[in-house]
């Protein structure tokens, strides 16, 4: 982060000394990031500064051969570099400009390394070709180097491109009153030398050959992504995440970028995302994903974070591709008000602690898809799914607060689908394996006299239904009962759990609390998207990093749609725009 202020030395009667910061997030930029600078004008002894506006220009250095003054550089000597040879006489305009400075340039080597005393001959090493992949920091401290600087943009913004890579940029900013003359000194920001932006790195399907081998031409298939995204309102203001993360891979610019290539390339046909931020759905993520095919539906959270650009609100997006599925029913789901229920059989002396704690502002967004072929729909009995994408509360000192959305959640799907539609869960659950939330949606139930004071205090587990008849199984189990899978996949497993070893990395905490959970009686697992390695270099430090730009790693499966036994009810009946269940009034919102 860059903060640059810079006083005026005019005196006037009228106006004090201006004061101008300008607070760039990362003194990196990368090709294809927006610079979006903020600026903030003050004046000395006023709360409110008079009528003004911004000048902004954007330059570009220019750096010149050493041999053909008027000519811009394109290459350098990195052998003078290394033997500390004054940097401004390794600049060559052309290959052959170098080439015929070599004698000269092998001369100054030798000399430099007797001086040194390195034995090492450096006479071999090739020109280092500017604006290539990489940066040439070393320049950051060649301040005799003679510099040129191009404008390249007078707008309060500034998107480098590959001309611009390895390049520093410049920025003024003059401040003029309303008659348009200026009334304080040119600001200066300089960066570092524009980087490219990193390469991708692949994500394999792992392909479950016991299933493949049984697939008819008319089966339903169809892939699933889970992904918590990492909104920028925390991010942004994390210094955790800031110890380990290079500032600019931070810079959401740069994360919505890499996050929108990532999931392009996962192809996935149905897209469950976890806090995505209001702002960036609407101006980015529906837009973006609607041009690629999508039809998008979000939820958003009512409990925001108040910052000086006013509240900024997160919440769940489900996606899904219009020419494979249509809406059938869209169910919008907000804990808190299921919460209630359980608050009010509460005893009495622990009513008002059971709001406080219960009275989380988190949701789930459900949908009923059909799939469809050339704009027509397939046998309903056989095509229907329910998808929901939720994410539940995060606290780790609260794990009766995550049972109690999770066991609501699970009932009030069991009403929408009546067990007549494949079922999927997608999210976010904070709750690692073996929790009691975990335990509960997996084996069908748990037992209330389990509970202890730390997971239970105010006994709430008596009031809830805490069994269920959904077959609910997690899709990376799936690897485990498969054949031929190599031996580095399972390793990133836990073979004592049957899920991933990490979904959330960060150096204060590794686990696993993202899942792509299914009805096994109604849906078999095809494929899934190979899992992270923690000791890659792209992990190790933690996530996320200049690669992965969440703290999370999507997850994704691809599914067949079982056949349904003709015994099971058809699954044209109308769906509930409203249930209840045993848990009390808890209600479910339709949003059709």
């Amino acid at each position: 982060m860059v903060e640059v202020e810079m006083g005026s030395d005019q005196e006037s009667p009228d106006v004090k000394e201006w004061k101008v910061s300008v607070n760039l997030f990362s003194n990196t930029p990368v090709v294809g990031c927006r610079i979006n600078p903020s600026v903030r004008v003050r004046v000395e002894g006023s709360l409110i500064p008079p009528p003004h506006s911004l000048c902004f220009t954007w330059y570009r250095e220019q750096v010149k051969c050493s041999v053909h003054r008027s000519k811009l550089a394109t290459c350098q000597c990195t052998s003078c570099m290394e033997l500390k040879i004054p940097v401004k006489e390794s600049y060559h305009c052309s290959t052959e400009c170098f080439v015929a400075a070599w004698p000269e340039h092998l001369a100054r080597h030798r000399i430099a390394a007797e001086t040194i005393n390195n034995t090492t001959s450096s006479d071999h090493q090739e020109p280092k070709i500017l604006r290539s992949c990489g940066s040439w920091s070393d320049l950051g401290s060649a301040m005799v180097v003679e510099r040129d600087w191009v404008k390249v943009g007078s707008s309060e913004a500034y998107e480098p491109s590959m001309d611009d890579t390895d390049f520093r940029l410049r920025l003024e900013i003059v401040v003029n009153c309303s008659t348009g003359i200026p009334i304080s000194p040119i600001t200066i920001v300089e960066t570092n030398p524009v980087i490219s932006f990193p390469p991708q790195l692949p994500r394999c399907m792992i392909q479950l050959e016991k299933f493949k081998k049984i697939w008819a031409s008319g089966d339903v298939t169809f892939s699933v992504l889970s992904y918590n995204i990492l909104a920028d309102m925390y991010a942004s203001i994390s210094r955790d995440i800031k110890s380990y993360c290079p500032t600019w891979a931070l810079a959401w610019d740069y994360r919505r970028k890499n996050l929108l290539r990532e999931i392009i390339e996962y192809n996935a046909d149905i897209i469950c995302l976890q806090e995505v931020q209001s702002d960036h759905f609407e101006n980015f993520f529906e837009p973006e994903l609607t041009k690629l095919g999508y039809s998008v539906m979000y939820k958003r959270k009512k409990e925001g974070i108040y910052t000086d650009k006013g509240d900024i609100f997160e919440g769940c997006a489900t996606c899904y591709r219009r020419l494979l599925f249509k809406e059938v029913k869209r169910y919008e789901f907000e804990f808190a008000n299921t919460a209630l229920s359980v608050v009010e059989a509460l005893e009495p002396q622990l009513k008002n602690e059971g709001h406080i704690r219960l009275m989380k502002d988190n949701l789930a967004l459900v949908v009923v898809l059909e799939a469809v072929k050339d704009g027509r729909s397939h046998d309903a009995s056989q095509t229907r799914i329910c998808v929901a994408n939720t994410h539940i509360h995060a606290n780790p000192k609260l794990p009766d607060v995550k049972l109690c959305q999770v066991v609501d959640l699970v009932h009030g799907l069991e009403n929408i689908i009546q067990s007549q539609v494949p079922l999927l869960i997608c999210g976010d659950l904070n709750s690692c394996p073996e929790s009691d939330p975990h335990k509960f949606l997996v084996r069908g139930g748990i037992d209330s006299f389990h509970s202890t004071e730390e997971t239970d205090p105010l006994r709430i587990y008596k009031h809830l239904k805490l069994n269920h008849s959904l077959v609910l199984v997690s899709a990376y189990a799936s690897l485990f009962s498969a054949e031929g899978i190599e031996k580095r996949q399972l390793k990133k497993m836990d073979s004592n759990t049957f899920e991933p070893l990490f979904t959330n990395f960060t150096p204060r905490f590794s686990g696993t609390i993202d899942y792509i959970l299914y009805s096994a009686d109604s849906l078999r697992v095809i494929g899934v998207l190979e899992l992270l390695d923690r000791e890659s270099e792209s992990v190790r430090d933690g996530l996320p990093s200049a690669q992965w730009s969440s703290d999370h790693i999507a997850l994704m499966a691809r599914f067949r749609i079982v056949t349904p036994p003709s015994t099971r009810k058809s699954t044209t009946a109308p769906f509930p725009s409203r249930t209840c269940w045993k848990a009390g009034s808890s209600k479910w919102k339709s949003a059709n």
